[in-house]
């Protein structure tokens, strides 16, 4: 008999398996799971890894159905604003990557947030302070925003009289003047100017976003965007060479960016990358933006936003042709991920995925973000059989929202504001992705928003009394059990890897994660104060709390 690399026992373990949801010990060989309950002991040897729990849980690994690595990583290896919600705080940071790189070319990074500005939106005339001499492009934490200086603006030909792009607005204050805020495809005219990433950079951060979502006890994901999307490089052939080189040890979902400047032809491509991709890197899913975002009046609205009665946001792609790429892309046997905030953009996905289905095809199309669901939308969404990708770190009433989004909202609007209850109760799957670096990778952040319709004790953005205890519309919270759910078996069914991974279940790969503490043993107040101390990834050890190996945790 094989004896197992590792068994688990002392502590509470969840499955996420509705056949067997509890169980007391858990027995590894392989990277598989091998037994659970009184059996694991029989395949205790030698040179088996005891992990004492004591009365810690573990879980199966988290997985996030809708995250950007790349532009993640670059964060991080660059300008990273992330980590501070204050005006002085963008002031310092900027100042210090500026000093810190005086031989780069340009001085870019990302993670700002509006609510911080007056107004708002950023202006140029602190960037043009604190780095008159170089251009400067800063992304926001939503990517749909880019800051930049006078100089970027200048290298950029952008003038107080150059129209809007295709799909963009270049802001501008009262007197007509350009501010230095480009929001959606234009930044593209910034964008476009700065080199390209080389391959070693581009490496180091799908490396960096590995560990630091492998930290978090995350251990496969769906990137939401696979190709040249949204100012990034392109990931898949990198993809490819680090799962070559043995240096990836997440289990990834590619979802193929749609270039709405394309037509059907790229399908071709997309078949091509799918055949490539069929390791632990696969490219399953199609990625399509359909609107933007209330916050800068680029989300698509059944009616105006308040107080700008002719402006109803935007729709990237017409409803025709979305339901005909739609039908195009299901026939080819991909996924479909769709980007909809707006409450028309929603409605007019439920359309495109009202699809005949056929024999053999077990869909797993998904429509990420719903900020708005009109109700009347409800039940014919349940009837698609697609998932709501929904990102609970949203669903609070933090600064970003009160300050920047819901003085857009009329009043009936707000009452539908992230209704994941409505939703589950419906009879929709739910899915939680965090579009990390929009918001934080952290799965305990997002668990407990779900459950308490209020910001996690840590979070910078969420710092306020009002954010901590003021819940968003708490009739729409989901109970511990469905956000536990939604972010494991929920994600691998959405991630296309449920057969394989996303439960602990004998035969499955052991991609497990260790909790300091108990789930459902802690006061729904605290679940954002709960950590990781040990993550395992296909078997393998991929992340301990502990400075040295995984010595802690073992005896």
């Amino acid at each position: 008999m094989t004896h197992a690399d590792w068994i688990f026992s002392g502590g509470p373990v969840h499955t996420m398996d509705p056949s067997r949801p509890y169980t007391d010990a858990v027995a590894v060989a392989g990277g598989k799971i091998v037994a659970l309950g009184a059996d694991a002991a029989r395949w205790r040897g030698p040179a088996t890894e005891l992990v004492d729990l004591a009365g810690k849980a573990l879980l199966p690994g988290f997985q996030d159905a809708h995250v950007h690595p790349i532009a993640g990583g670059l964060q991080m290896l660059s300008c990273d604003l992330g980590g501070v919600h204050s005006l002085q705080g963008y002031r310092t940071l900027i100042a210090e990557c500026a000093s810190a790189k005086p031989g780069a070319e340009w001085i870019t990074g990302a993670g700002w947030y509006g609510d911080v500005f007056d107004g708002g939106f950023p202006h140029r005339a602190l960037l043009d302070e604190l780095v008159p001499d170089r251009p400067v492009f800063l992304i926001s934490h939503d990517g749909h925003g880019a800051w930049v200086n006078s100089k970027a603006l200048d290298l950029a030909g952008i003038t107080d009289s150059t129209p809007n792009p295709d799909g963009g607005i270049i802001a501008r204050d009262g007197s007509g003047k350009a501010t230095g805020m480009l929001i959606e495809h234009a930044a593209d005219l910034v964008s476009s100017l700065i080199p390209d990433p080389d391959e070693r950079h581009i490496r180091a951060a799908l490396l960096a976003a590995q560990s630091y979502l492998h930290s978090l006890g995350v251990t496969a994901w769906q990137d939401a965007a696979v190709g040249q999307a949204l100012g990034m490089p392109d990931s898949f052939e990198h993809y490819l060479a680090l799962e070559g080189e043995g240096l990836f040890s997440g289990t990834v979902t590619g979802a193929l960016w749609w270039d709405r400047d394309q037509g059907i032809e790229q399908l071709e491509l997309f078949k091509t990358r799918r055949a490539r991709a069929t390791g632990g890197f696969r490219a399953t899913a199609v990625k399509i933006m359909v609107d933007g975002v209330c916050e800068n009046l680029t989300a698509a609205m059944t009616r105006p936003y308040r107080g700008h009665p002719h402006e109803r946001g935007m729709s990237l792609i017409e409803r025709a042709e979305l339901a005909r790429i739609a039908a195009a892309v299901d026939a080819e046997g991909f996924d479909l991920h769709l980007h909809a905030v707006g409450d028309q953009a929603v409605r007019d996905c439920v359309n495109a995925l009202d699809l005949p289905r056929r024999e053999g095809w077990d869909p797993r199309h998904q429509i990420a973000h719903l900020d708005l669901v009109d109700p009347a939308d409800v039940t014919r969404f349940a009837q698609t059989g697609a998932i709501a990708n929904i990102q609970p770190l949203w669903a609070r009433m933090d600064p970003v929202l009160v300050e920047t989004k819901l003085p857009y909202l009329d009043e009936a609007h707000q009452k539908v504001h992230f209704a994941f209850e409505t939703l589950r109760r419906a009879g929709v799957a739910l899915a939680i992705g965090s579009d990390w670096p929009v918001s934080s990778p952290d799965p305990l952040w997002g668990i407990h928003t779900a459950v308490n319709r209020t910001g996690p004790p840590a979070d910078p953005h969420a710092g306020d009394f009002r954010s901590q205890h003021e819940p968003l519309l708490p009739g729409e919270a989901i109970t511990l059990g469905a956000a536990l759910a939604a972010y494991t078996t929920g994600a691998a069914r959405a991630n296309r890897l449920d057969a394989e991974r996303g439960a602990v279940r004998v035969g499955l790969a052991a991609d497990l994660v260790v909790l300091d503490a108990d789930p459902y043993a802690t006061e729904a107040a605290g679940l954002g104060g709960i950590g990781v101390e040990l993550t395992l990834a296909g078997g393998r050890a991929v992340y301990n709390r502990a400075s040295d190996a995984v010595s802690s945790l073992l005896h």
